[in-house]
């Protein structure tokens, strides 16, 4: 802390001591100036002195001769006697303007002109000047900064001689104009302030250089006074990191969700505690390891990552298996995604998963006991269809043996025959519809042949009577599927149906390619569902049947077994209009493996 102030005071004492430099120099530039100015301002009063005392000899002189007489000779004279103290131009001017002595009357012509020649009229420069001498009678002068002169009007009035030619005493006769030239005045003054500039500058480099390096000391004590603030922010910054890394540490550790993320590579870089507990390994064990160690089937994974063109991706609520260290394999829903950073750069992936396996353990049980409702209530149905032709085998055994006509025996036997055919049709097929639901692997399926068999089953366990049926089916449409659980999709709907339309009116089942799906449509011409309860059907153990003629399940059934085959279903409905229940499920190219079920 010592050293610190010992480095501000002597900051300071510099700072201070280049202010004072400046100041100094400031003001020795200052009076410079001040005394060129007043330079300036004295020359000049001298020069204007010097030129009024030549101004009034040189008048009085001029004025005495003219007085003598005013002839040629009397002017030659001024005019000689003038260019000897230095005067520059001198002339008598009459009022009009015009120089006088140049009639030849008064015996006077300039070298080199024609006697009566006028020798010299004033300029329209000068005529300002002369005006006014005239109309006040008063002398005036002024400098002409154009020729750097010193020019003097001055009225000549009547008087003395004068009065011989003219009677009125203070008579304005004419003005004489004189020109004093003060060039070599100011050539002396412009070279002294020439040496005076030229110093100025001198002084002024190195204050100029004080300045700058005022400036940079300027600069460098706000670079390190930004130094010390940004020093104290990014220790704020670190520590503020740091609470928030162990803050989010806290979220992955306390999260009852399995959390991996791995780099670019694949391999894993965080592994939460969640994760750890679910799949027996410990962070250490699995860090820098590809993440397709957990995976059951390593390549399901790869079904998981469809990155598009900017190769950003994600997967939400996927059911996958992984694997633990023991070797317990979970059902996890899982959600992926790319890990982007704050530039927009990819740098690896997340994976947010749940273990359902309880879930999906009861939602299994759910489905089993779904079926074998479905079954119980075939096979009350079947019951009632096996009791009809075993009444007419056992009346016609009965029959057989009192009879002694064997024609008649015969055709009783036949009857026996036919009937014990059907009872048997009709075990044959709940035997096949209960073998495909306790089957659970998937094959391809033709959803034609599905559907047939499925109207067959829901006949006997819920009549037509007077409903019609309306067929529209595309053969070799094929989806992959488990047959059992298809059919159980297909006798619900179609079971529900009859009953919607209470033995009378139209079933329609309709299956056609669309693209790359195979599009179902099972619909009736019953009393339709509200629109109150649309948002509602597929939700478990909802129903608007009586209590105890309904679980609730079926269609949270067929919308769980459509989903799980990447399906979707939809519904249209409504009162009076009947209901139509739309599934999409996507094709499969390959029919090698397709099953029939009858």
């Amino acid at each position: 802390m010592k050293i610190r102030n010992k480095i501000f005071d002597s900051r300071n004492t510099l700072n201070y001591l280049v202010i004072a430099i400046m100041a100094f120099m400031v003001a020795v530039v200052f009076l410079f100036i001040y005394s060129n100015h007043r330079l300036k301002d004295r020359v000049t009063i001298r020069v204007v002195e010097q030129t009024e005392l030549i101004s009034d000899l040189i008048s009085r002189a001029s004025i005495n001769l003219m007085n003598n007489g005013h002839d040629g000779e009397a002017y030659e004279n001024i005019i000689e006697y003038a260019s000897l103290i230095g005067v520059s131009e001198i002339g008598i001017y009459g009022k009009d303007g015009k120089e006088s002595f140049d009639n030849p009357d008064y015996g006077f012509a300039d070298p080199g002109t024609t006697e009566g020649e006028i020798r010299r009229s004033l300029h329209d420069g000068n005529r300002e000047q002369f005006n006014k001498v005239l109309s006040t009678s008063n002398m005036t002068g002024f400098f002409n900064h154009k020729e750097t002169s010193y020019e003097r009007y001055e009225p000549l009035l009547a008087s003395g001689s004068c009065l011989k030619c003219h009677s009125n005493e203070g008579e304005l006769l004419g003005v004489l104009k004189f020109s004093v030239s003060t060039k070599e005045d100011f050539a002396v003054l412009d070279t002294v302030q020439t040496f005076i500039w030229f110093l100025g500058i001198i002084i002024t480099l190195p204050l100029i250089a004080v300045l700058v390096i005022g400036a940079i000391i300027k600069d460098k004590n706000k670079l390190l006074t930004q130094i010390n603030e940004s020093n104290k922010s990014l220790q704020s910054t670190y520590h503020d990191l740091d609470d928030t890394k162990r803050y989010l540490e806290l979220i992955l550790d306390n999260s009852k969700a399995l959390i991996v993320t791995t780099d670019t590579r694949g391999n894993i870089v965080e592994f939460n505690m969640e994760a750890q507990q679910a799949l027996e390994y410990t962070k250490e064990e699995v860090g820098g390891e590809s993440v397709l160690m957990l995976y059951e089937n390593p390549e399901i994974r790869t079904t998981l990552v469809n990155p598009d063109k900017s190769g950003i991706w994600a997967t939400r609520n996927k059911e996958v298996k992984l694997r633990a260290k023991s070797g317990k394999v979970l059902d996890v829903s899982m959600s992926l995604s790319t890990l982007v950073n704050d530039r927009d750069e990819i740098i690896g992936s997340v994976g947010i998963g749940k273990d359902i396996s309880e879930q999906k353990m009861l939602q299994f049980k759910l489905l089993q006991s779904e079926k074998l409702a479905g079954i119980g209530t075939l096979a009350s149905g079947i019951a009632h269809e096996i009791n009809n032709p075993l009444a007419g085998i056992l009346g016609m055994a009965e029959a057989i043996k009192d009879e002694d006509d064997m024609e008649l025996v015969k055709s009783y036997t036949d009857d026996i025959i036919k009937y014990s055919i059907n009872a048997s049709s009709i075990v044959r097929e709940l035997s096949t519809y209960s073998r495909a639901a306790r089957n659970e692997a998937t094959s391809t399926m033709d959803v034609a042949d599905v559907l047939k068999g499925s109207l067959k089953m829901a006949k006997h366990a819920a009549p037509l009577m007077s409903i019609s049926v309306s067929e529209e089916l595309e053969e070799g449409l094929y989806i992959l599927a488990n047959g059992g659980e298809l059919q159980q999709v297909f006798v619900n709907l179609i079971v529900n149906a009859i009953h919607a339309m209470k033995q009378e009116g139209r079933l329609t089942l309709n299956c056609k390619r669309e693209g790359n799906m195979a599009v179902v449509e099972i619909a009736d011409t019953g009393h339709g569902i509200p629109a109150k309860y649309l948002s509602q059907i597929f939700d478990p153990f909802f129903t608007t049947k009586p209590a105890g003629s309904g679980t609730g399940l079926g269609l949270y059934v067929v919308y769980r077994i459509v989903t799980k085959y990447g399906g979707t279903i939809d519904v249209d409905s409504g009162p009076d209009k009947g209901t139509a229940f739309i599934m999409k499920f996507p094709t499969s190219k390959n029919n090698t493996d397709a099953a029939i079920i009858i």
